[in-house]
């Protein structure tokens, strides 16, 4: 990535820098747009969605980035001000039952994750989501969490365990308001765009790209990259042929880049890359926009580490139409490496959304009555249609031939081996096609 466009004083490099720095931005702001678009939803309102999957029927998947089909959510995009906080409200929750209420903030760095590991001595109650500075009235007895800007979003995530209606019953006693009628700046205006083809030239556009900077990054990068912006966005307002040479490029070159990124968030092993020991982003922006591209609302490692699957055992892209097993050894599962609960599910790519299939089934978890091999293992398969020597709840059904597709192991609680990378699952074995 050497090569400038012409009349650009950048190297692809720094173009590609700069773009990848932004979009991490703005699939916050898309996010924001496409929540606010849904009936019934604004700001200060808790959304509690139902579960993932309602039947069997394969249409009834949610066609979001990497959906979690292992918690029932509920999510709201909390507005405040200097006189205005946001109040949350937490219910006692059983004991052995997962739950988080994740806070992020407008380049989706976690703030706060409310919960007995995090706030073990206020773990449930009320909580103010206050504008960092500011010294409105909160309400008694409530403990005060404050925000670097005045948006955040909040992700309340609830197990299920074994009954999805008592997940759903708790998910209802959560809640979000507001003390009073804060001023709002409405959503950062963008062309709505979609991670198979996402925006470029537009990114840099004034004064859109100021308004997305307002909001407080705090990883320390944007000195670094902000004369890398300024340039660009002189680029593009200088001649619209210059916009549609910044966006050939951003196809041609970023993105794929960045792709080659989102998958290669550590060095493989077994095929299988991890997102890695992290207490959040810090620095590294590459990874932050590529865990907003692939699965937006990121949480930190000691809640859950993402291991992606990257390649077969071969070192080639895993696709539809071939047969793939995947044997684990007895007492090494991956629920013998998470003191909370695990799942195995299968996406397309790279649009990271459920693969559509008749069965209905995208996910073998904690909750699945695996059919164990003699010694006590077990075995995945993944293939487009069962084979008939598979047992229905040992099969991950993947797209039609040819198509790539990909896995997430999430693992909830981690123990040290994931953590530090030492576990990681077993490679996925072609078998036939």
């Amino acid at each position: 990535m050497t090569t400038p466009l012409d009349g650009l004083g950048l190297t692809g490099e720094q173009i590609t820098q700069a773009w990848v720095y932004v979009l991490g931005r703005y699939l916050v702001v898309r996010q924001e747009h496409l929540d606010l678009a849904e009936p019934g939803v604004g700001y200060n309102v808790l959304k509690h969605s139902p579960p993932v999957l309602a039947g069997t029927e394969a249409a009834a998947a949610r066609p979001s980035a990497s959906p979690n089909l292992d918690v029932v959510y509920s999510e709201a995009w909390v507005a405040v001000d200097e006189h205005t906080p946001a109040v949350l409200e937490v219910p006692p929750v059983p004991r052995g039952t997962y739950y988080t209420a994740q806070i992020v903030d407008e380049w989706a760095e976690i703030v706060q994750n409310v919960n007995e590991r995090t706030l073990p001595e206020h773990p449930h109650g009320t909580y103010a989501l206050c504008l960092a500075g500011s010294s409105p009235k909160i309400p008694d007895g409530a403990l005060r969490i404050d925000l670097p800007s005045a948006k955040a979003k909040v992700l309340v995530r609830v197990q299920i365990v074994d009954d999805v209606t008592d997940a759903v019953d708790l998910q209802h006693r959560f809640a979000v308001h507001s003390t009073g009628r804060p001023e709002i700046e409405p959503a950062v205006d963008v062309p709505m765009f979609t991670n198979a083809e996402p925006a470029a030239a537009a990114l840099f556009e004034r004064p859109r790209l100021d308004r997305a900077l307002q909001a407080p990054d705090r990883s320390g990068r944007r000195p670094d990259v902000l004369p890398l912006l300024d340039a660009l966005s002189s680029y593009v307002a200088a001649d619209p042929a210059h916009a549609a040479a910044l966006d050939a490029f951003v196809r041609r070159t970023s993105f794929p880049h960045f792709l080659r990124l989102m998958t290669h968030l550590s060095e493989a092993q077994d095929g299988w890359t991890t997102t890695g020991d992290r207490d959040g982003f810090g620095d590294d922006v590459g990874f932050r926009s590529a865990v907003n591209f692939g699965g937006i609302w990121w949480n930190v490692a000691s809640e859950a580490i993402y291991l992606p699957l990257q390649t077969d055992s071969r070192g080639l892209a895993p696709a539809g139409g071939t047969v793939y097993r995947q044997r684990f050894a007895p007492g090494d599962g991956p629920g013998d490496h998470v003191d909370g609960y695990w799942s195995l599910t299968v996406y397309a790519y790279p649009s990271m959304t459920l693969v559509p299939h008749p069965a209905g089934r995208y996910e073998v978890s904690f909750r699945s009555m695996l059919t164990p091999d003699d010694d006590g293992g077990f075995t995945i398969v993944y293939a487009t249609e069962r084979p008939p020597d598979v047992p229905e709840e040992n099969w991950l059904p993947l797209p039609p031939d040819g198509e790539r597709f990909t896995a997430i192991l999430r693992a909830y609680l981690p123990r040290p081996e994931i953590r530090s990378g030492a576990w990681t699952p077993p490679p996925v074995v072609p078998v036939a096609r």
